[in-house]
């Protein structure tokens, strides 16, 4: 289970692969998630399909984001706090600091 600061409380799908993520602590963060959909594979409906990546929703077990057949992603990550394993930094924009 994730730490009350890292679960995502609520998620907004935006314009492109943006995601707007409110985090248990508060915070609220803008998300953008084109670079790790790039990758394909588990994400590659995700990434190539509007209403797919519009289909996201908070696993409330995990305390992360989901979609359809199982698909998650870290929240950790999703908050900044460490890095994907493809090295790349996602980009952010902090609406709201904790």
């Amino acid at each position: 289970m994730t730490s009350p600061r890292t679960t995502v409380t609520n998620v907004e799908p935006l314009a492109e692969r943006w995601v707007r993520l409110t985090f248990g602590d508060g915070a609220v963060h803008e998300v953008d998630l084109a670079g790790l959909l790039a990758a394909g594979g588990a994400f590659a409906s995700i990434r190539d399909e509007r209403e797919v990546f519009e289909a996201v929703t908070v696993d409330q077990e995990f305390g992360t984001i989901a979609w359809p057949g199982d698909v998650d992603l870290d929240p950790d990550v999703l908050r900044g706090d460490q890095t994907p394993t493809s090295g790349r930094v996602l980009p952010r924009r902090v609406i709201q600091p904790a």
